[in-house]
């Protein structure tokens, strides 16, 4: 069990890290017109006016990774510059191989760290390692044509993970190696994706009040990554530009910084109703609500359960605020709720629990319209709509005349 877990952890953390990174090469951008792009071109890339960046993004789980001329890692990076270079020209690009990785101490990869360093010595020894792995794959291949000859199991081909890289750097002309090598970059001991808030405060800090960086740092994260995830599935254009990301930034710093009161439902997920409260679904029962009305009440509930969750735990206040709310909430339901009773003896069975799903339908189109709002800024009518299904949970409100009876002759059951 624990390996699988294992093995399923280093791609989750990998696709996760290129979405931070990307935030981070975007953010650090000074083009309001540049964007990003993951999984396109490379892991990253970045159009940053007339610079193309291609980044190669290489986030171990191992802490003691090393990287250096015979690394895997470092061929696989060079297969996907040079397939890059069958239909673009290497002088336009910069291409960044970033790793968390330490540097082998006597790498000539070391010139790659500084973008004037000569990279002749790097190229001949890239070149001779090339051509001996090329050479061994050719031996083994060889020896295996005589092992089939007298009936043999062929050996396997070495160099499995890396060939494909030094075969297609050997294929390219000796301008156009020389031309990719200047233009290489490498960041050597990357931030981790455990340092992924870190990343984003130091990029908020000094334009952010105190009060609020934290708050914003993990709004800026959960809607980061949903923008990152809808670029994969389509969902979204592939390309993140810097103006709507720093558009993002400025709105909910100014939510957050007015009173709290955000509105990040729409930067959710929301996740799929699973177990509804029971109470709630007794409640829906008493009414015989339509199949719409279930869907609906169940829907806002959890959209109005995670907004208030995250607003009590950004602010403190905020839970003081919420019960307040909630009584003004109660107080407008009762004026409804008290024609209903008033008329209960006159109506039949099946009228009472008409005019509860024509309450249950006030709390769903027209209370969001009647009940003043609990900010200024916020005004998403999932709040009112789901904050009734939750008192409704809570027996504090109710559609059938007789819910609170009902229900508590139910409980003894």
């Amino acid at each position: 069990m624990s390996t699988v877990s294992h093995q399923a952890v280093g791609p989750a953390l990998g696709y996760y890290y290129q979405a931070i990174y990307a935030f981070v090469t975007l953010f650090d951008s000074k083009n309001p017109g540049a964007y990003v792009s993951i999984e396109t071109f490379d892991d990253v890339f970045l159009s940053d006016g007339s610079k193309k960046e291609l980044h190669q993004l290489k986030h171990s789980v191992s802490e003691d990774t090393i990287i250096s001329i015979k690394s895997d890692d470092l061929w696989r990076t060079l297969k996907v510059w040079c397939d890059y270079l069958s239909t673009n020209n290497a002088s336009d690009g910069i291409f960044t191989l970033s790793t968390v990785a330490t540097l082998d101490s006597g790498s000539e990869l070391k010139v790659l760290l500084n973008n004037s360093s000569s990279r002749a010595k790097l190229e001949t020894e890239l070149i001779a390692e090339a051509k001996r792995v090329m050479d061994k794959r050719n031996d083994v291949s060889t020896e295996n044509v005589s092992k089939l000859s007298r009936g043999e199991k062929e050996a396997d081909l070495p160099f499995a993970k890396k060939y494909k890289g030094c075969q297609a750097f050997l294929a390219l002309s000796s301008q156009q190696r020389k031309t990719l090598l200047k233009n290489i970059r490498m960041k050597t001991e990357s931030f981790t994706v455990a340092k992924a808030t870190d990343e984003v405060l130091k990029r908020i800090r000094p334009t952010t009040d105190t009060k609020i960086q934290q708050s914003l740092a993990e709004r800026i994260l959960e809607w980061w990554d949903r923008q990152a995830v809808q670029s994969l599935t389509g969902e979204r254009h592939q390309c993140m530009y810097q103006s709507e990301l720093q558009e993002f930034i400025s709105r909910k710093g100014a939510e957050l910084y007015n009173d709290g009161f955000t509105d990040d439902l729409s930067d959710l997920e929301i996740p799929p109703i699973v177990s509804p409260h029971p109470v709630q679904k007794k409640q829906l029962e008493l009414i015989e609500a339509s199949k719409t009305q279930v869907k609906r009440s169940y829907q806002t509930e959890i959209r109005a359960r995670i907004q208030r969750e995250k607003w009590i735990g950004d602010n403190l206040p905020a839970a003081k605020k919420l019960e307040k709310y909630d009584e003004s909430l109660i107080q407008e339901w009762s004026y409804k709720f008290g024609e209903i009773v008033d008329k209960k003896n006159s109506c039949s069975e099946d009228q009472i629990k008409e005019e509860g799903r024509l309450l249950l339908d006030w709390t769903h189109n027209e209370a969001h319209q009647q009940v003043s709002k609990i900010s200024k800024s916020y005004d998403n009518p999932d709040l009112i709509r789901g904050s009734y299904q939750m008192l409704s949970s809570g027996k504090k409100v109710g559609w059938h005349c007789d819910f609170q009876t009902l229900l508590n002759t139910d409980t003894d059951e």
